[in-house]
């Protein structure tokens, strides 16, 4: 499903007001494209393929791009979310949930970090959690599972 999609002077970035003349590549502006583009100075046109949004719910749904935006980089840089190569369409499909999960538990902690006023960073939570270690112990036939020493934002969170 397609939500929006950016229409208006920015599509083809500024290399398309620039062209090239003669064999040794001299570069010149592109007057004819400008003009054209000066029709659609001060527009910026949003369209959708969402025939029951009113025009300020498809305007809020614009201003919010930035939070998936920022989600996807997030994925792809801390949680060092990188492409696979697999055909199948079942194994692409556990990749993609597999990925989304871990963002999500990423945000989950973040956010209950934000509101126990812990400051931390996605590295930062990455780091704490790979401090956290159990060791097995038997006790009289019965098996615990003890904590070892972990990182203060590990310590500091786990009370929560």
């Amino acid at each position: 499903m397609k939500i929006f999609q950016r229409y208006g002077h920015q599509t083809g970035g500024v290399s398309k007001n620039i062209a090239e003349k003669g064999d040794n590549i001299n570069y010149t502006l592109n007057t004819d494209a400008i003009e054209t583009d000066s029709a659609f100075d001060g527009y910026y046109a949003i369209a959708t393929n969402e025939k029951y949004l009113i025009e300020l719910d498809i305007i809020s749904a614009y201003h919010n791009i930035y939070k998936i935006e920022h989600s996807f980089r997030l994925m792809k840089s801390s949680l060092d979310v990188v492409p696979i190569f697999v055909w199948m369409l079942k194994r692409i499909a556990w990749y993609f949930v597999i990925c989304f999960l871990a963002f999500l538990l990423e945000r989950h902690l973040k956010y209950n970090l934000v509101r126990n006023v812990i400051p931390a960073t996605a590295d930062k939570i990455r780091q704490s959690l790979n401090s956290l270690n159990l060791a097995k112990a038997s006790l009289v036939g019965r098996y615990y599972y003890v904590k070892t020493k972990a990182d203060d934002l590990a310590n500091k969170y786990s009370g929560y």
